[in-house]
């Protein structure tokens, strides 16, 4: 495990070079549209803007770290480099598959207000596809910033925006 903490903090330190961030946005923004698109026709994403501005920015703040941050350091950090170095050709898709299994555990174990959505399989299928985006743009930038900063602006517009339990 020692490697993979290594990794792990190698990528948090690492800071993409600006061609990085331009492939990783280029990615990133074409498949947030899709992943906007089945929230729209599964109708659990709705416009619904949050007005209360001092809300807001506590829990932009407080998303950064929880989910975006851990969730990243975790998935895309610590399992990514555990799993690539037991089965480089697998590695990916095992931690987008436990990223994407988190989500109904979460809702099981720790009943959240969005736990009947976590128990959507269009709600997985789009967590498939962010974590399938976000390992990419992992492995491609040898960077944890630009899925961190990906994954919070993603549940931050599905907070402020689109119609997610806001708090």
């Amino acid at each position: 495990m020692k490697i993979e903490f290594q990794q792990t903090w190698a990528a948090l330190k690492a800071w993409p070079e600006a061609k990085q961030w331009i492939a990783a946005v280029r990615l990133a923004v074409p498949s947030l549209a899709v992943i906007a698109l089945l929230g729209f026709l599964a109708e659990w994403l709705v416009w619904n803007p949050v007005t209360d501005m001092t809300s807001l920015l506590v829990t932009a703040i407080v998303l950064f770290f929880v989910p975006a941050f851990f969730e990243e350091l975790v998935f895309r950090g610590v399992l990514l480099s555990w799993l690539t170095q037991l089965t480089p050709r697998w590695g990916a898709w095992l931690s987008t598959l436990l990223f994407v299994a988190w989500h109904p555990l979460q809702a099981l174990t720790m009943g959240p207000p969005w736990a009947d959505l976590f128990l959507r399989p269009s709600f997985w299928i789009v967590t498939l596809i962010l974590g399938i985006i976000l390992s990419h743009i992992r492995i491609r930038s040898q960077s944890l910033w630009p899925v961190i900063l990906i994954h919070w602006f993603a549940v931050l517009i599905w907070k402020s925006l689109l119609g997610a339990p806001f708090y």
